[in-house]
């Protein structure tokens, strides 16, 4: 008996070391924007907001969108419709000039014709080492972000896995830099 709980501490010891070897290294900050502005590290604690009230980004920031995404100056966000699993890989992925360590916005997810599951956020490109976590579907007007050990240059945003397409606005992006 005393044997099986050894090995079953061991094996459980081995899995949540394994399991803190991979994957993005930071915190997420879910509806917790005053969390995320406490999280900024020691000199870079200001940083920098993208209100979307013109056409114009702030300087050192693009975006591409495989979708129809696009900015609504009349509102004062940005908005995409990415659909899940789709052949053409719908995502908008943000782009940075200057390295970046942390990132966040305010989010509306759903909508007419694009209730979705989520978004999934990775930070440069699409893998297990650069998923950061989800916008679930619900978040109304709410804040998600996070901040990065390692320095990113772009952000990428991803429809869940579900079938229906995601609607999505993204307001006061906020970005800080990491030089």
């Amino acid at each position: 008996m005393r044997r099986l709980l050894v090995v079953g501490l061991m094996l459980t010891l081995s899995i949540s070391l394994t399991g803190l070897a991979v994957g993005f290294e930071g915190t997420v900050y879910y509806k917790d924007k005053t969390g995320w502005e406490q999280g900024l590290a020691e000199p870079f604690t200001t940083y920098e907001t993208e209100d979307f009230t013109d056409t114009l980004l702030n300087d050192g920031i693009s975006y591409d969108s495989s979708e129809s995404g696009g900015i609504n100056t009349k509102f004062g966000y940005y908005h995409d419709v990415l659909s899940s699993y789709s052949q053409n890989a719908p995502m908008t992925q943000w782009f940075f000039d200057t390295p970046i360590y942390a990132y966040g916005g305010t989010w509306t997810l759903g909508g007419p014709g694009g209730s979705g599951n989520y978004l999934r956020v990775y930070i440069n490109e699409i893998s297990e080492d650069n998923f950061v976590g989800y916008v679930n579907n619900g978040y109304n007007n709410e804040f998600m972000g996070f901040v990065s050990k390692v320095p990113f240059t772009s952000v990428l945003l991803v429809g869940g896995t579900g079938t229906n397409q995601q609607i999505y606005k993204l307001d006061d992006m906020v970005y800080s830099f990491a030089e």
